[in-house]
C-alpha cells in the first residue's frame, strides 16, 4: 500500500512512543471519543495525557499517520492477550474518530471502507493472524469498551479480517457444567483477567466477548448462544 491509496496524511505527528521490545502481530482498534478530528489530534498528541496511536481515521475516512509503525505507540496500555503482555510493543493501533458506545454513534462508511484497507495492509505486512485483529476491550475488558457495541466486526470479517462465526441461538440456561466450559473457551479465544469460575468478577469479560462476537447479548443472562458462539470461534481460530 502506497500513501497515495489510502491518501494517508502525515499532517499531525505525537511524541507519545518509545522503542519497541516485541515483534507486531497485533492490531487494535480503538475509538477516540470525540466528537472531532481535531479534538482527537490534541488528546494523542498531549505529552501530558501520554497516549497516541498509530493510525487516526477522521469521520471522512481521512487516514492521518501519527507514529511511525516502527515506534511502540502508546495506545493499548495495561493489556492483555492468551500469553501476552506489553500489546503497545506488538501491535499497530488505529483510532477512529467516534464519539462512543455511550452516545450510541454509529461509524460512518467511509471511516470502515478505509479501516478495511488499512487494515488489510497491516495484517498481510505483519503476517497477523485473524484471531490478533482486536478491539482495546478485548485487550483490557475491566478497563475499556472501545471500540464499542456500533463497531462493524462483520463487515470485517465479509472483507477476511478477524475471527468471526455466525450466530446459532439458543435460549437455554447455561447449567454449571456449561458455564465453566464457556470459560475455559474465553480462555483458549485468548481473553485474560478471568477469575477461575465466578461470574460477578468474570463479568467485565464475558461483555467483551459480547460486544465483539454477540452484541445483542450484552448485559443480558447467559444462554447457550453465547456457549455456541465461542465452540465456533475455537473450530476456526488462527493462532
Amino acid at each position: 500500500m502506497s500513501g497515495c491509496q489510502l491518501n494517508i496524511s502525515h499532517k499531525f505527528k505525537s511524541k507519545n512512543y518509545d522503542s519497541r521490545e516485541k515483534d507486531i502481530n497485533f492490531i487494535i482498534i480503538h475509538y477516540t471519543e470525540t466528537k472531532t478530528l481535531s479534538h482527537a489530534v490534541d488528546l494523542l498528541t498531549c505529552r501530558n495525557r501520554k497516549v497516541s496511536c498509530h493510525y487516526l481515521i477522521d469521520i471522512d475516512g481521512r487516514v492521518y499517520n501519527l507514529v511511525d509503525e516502527k515506534y511502540r505507540a502508546w495506545h493499548a496500555g495495561d493489556s492483555r492477550w492468551m500469553k501476552s503482555s506489553d500489546i503497545n510493543s506488538r501491535s499497530i493501533g488505529i483510532e477512529i474518530v467516534n464519539e462512543g458506545e455511550k452516545k450510541k454513534s454509529p461509524f460512518k462508511k467511509e471511516q470502515i471502507r478505509r479501516l478495511v484497507t488499512l487494515v488489510k495492509y497491516l495484517k498481510s505486512k505483519y503476517k497477523i493472524f485473524d484471531s490478533k485483529i482486536l478491539g482495546h476491550s478485548d485487550i483490557a475488558p475491566l478497563r475499556k469498551i472501545d471500540p464499542g457495541i456500533q463497531f462493524p466486526w462483520q463487515i470485517l470479517h465479509e472483507n477476511s479480517l478477524g475471527l468471526w462465526a455466525k450466530d446459532r441461538n439458543d435460549n437455554s440456561k447455561l447449567i454449571d457444567r456449561d458455564y465453566k466450559i464457556f470459560i475455559k473457551n474465553l480462555r483458549k479465544i485468548g481473553y485474560s483477567y478471568l477469575k477461575n469460575f465466578n461470574k460477578q468478577d468474570n463479568k467485565p469479560i464475558i461483555d467483551a466477548f459480547h460486544r465483539h462476537h454477540l452484541p445483542k447479548r450484552l448485559n443480558k443472562p447467559l444462554n447457550r448462544s453465547s456457549l455456541n458462539k465461542s465452540l465456533d470461534l475455537l473450530k476456526i481460530k488462527n493462532y
